[in-house]
């Protein structure tokens, strides 16, 4: 695996097929507009397409948000900045793998690593927040 210098890169290690694997992401970090957060669902997790779903808490009639990532993979949404429901399931299944409230803070990056084995409903989701991206 080959990093370059002055880009800003996540390195995962993973199983893949049963397999220990080194999973390598672009880190996004243009500019957030004020008032918003980016969320970055990352599938790192030895799992088939998986399906995040984030409900924002404390709004009257929030409308939920759903990303979907494929298997190392990863992908990115712009949304209001605030506390939000995150329920994770594999694609075309209703049973949640994992569940948590997360914040998105203003003007920030937070990238959501969905880990583990969906086989035996182990996934887990690991957090990391970068602030002040603008």
């Amino acid at each position: 695996m080959t990093l370059n210098g002055g880009s800003s890169t996540s390195v995962v290690a993973a199983i893949s097929g049963g397999q220990p694997a080194l999973l390598q992401f672009a880190d996004n970090l243009e500019a957030v507009t004020p008032g918003s957060a980016r969320f970055v669902f990352v599938n790192s997790a030895d799992a088939p397409e998986l399906q995040a779903t984030l409900t924002q808490l404390y709004v009257k009639n929030p409308k939920p948000i759903i990303v979907t990532a494929n298997p190392g993979a990863q992908t990115l949404v712009n949304v209001p900045a605030g506390t939000y429901l995150l329920q994770v399931v594999a694609s075309g299944s209703t049973t949640v793998l994992a569940s948590e409230d997360i914040g998105l803070p203003a003007q920030s990056a937070t990238f959501t690593y969905a880990a583990g084995e969906a086989t035996n409903n182990s996934i887990g989701l690991i957090n990391r927040t970068i602030k002040d991206v603008f």
